[in-house]
């Protein structure tokens, strides 16, 4: 099972960060991995709710995930519910937002587990190196996405 964890200063209120992290319409303009997203169940970030986020590497792909526990301004955690287009078979993931002065640091962590025979050939020792890349790019496009000002901050 691989497990990746990373973390972001950024100068920005925690709350600008949590709205544009914790809307999954938003999350193409931060994460490499994803184009687009929407809730399909209470389109707020709450205990229960339900979202989606697609991406395309080399085929397009998408993944269904769950809140299981939202702090706002603090901590949200969320499950995989189904993954389409990739050999996901499980996974769980958190954020987790510290103010510091008038700024934020995020924390990401996630483990993902991959489908037979893709685990023995790929995970850990190429999934992990990959995601943690991807993952360390994701969170300095938002670093700077939240930095230039584009993004209201109230």
């Amino acid at each position: 099972m691989a497990r990746v964890t990373c973390e972001v200063e950024i100068d920005a209120p925690v709350e600008a960060v949590w709205r544009v992290m914790q809307d999954p319409t938003r999350r193409g303009e931060w994460d490499f991995r994803i184009t687009g997203g929407r809730f399909t169940k209470d389109g707020l970030p709450t205990k229960g709710a339900q979202f989606v986020t697609a991406g395309r590497l080399l085929l397009p792909y998408s993944f269904e995930m769950e809140y299981l526990t939202v702090t706002p301004y603090r901590q949200t955690v969320v499950k995989l519910l189904r993954a389409h287009g990739v050999p996901v078979a499980g996974g769980a993931g958190s954020w987790t937002y510290l103010r510091d002065g008038d700024g934020t640091v995020v924390r990401t962590a996630f483990r993902f587990e991959l489908k037979q025979p893709w685990r023995f050939l790929f995970d850990p020792w190429l999934m992990q190196p990959v995601m943690y890349l991807v993952t360390r790019w994701s969170l300095w496009k938002l670093k700077r996405l939240m930095e230039s000002k584009k993004v209201p901050l109230a």
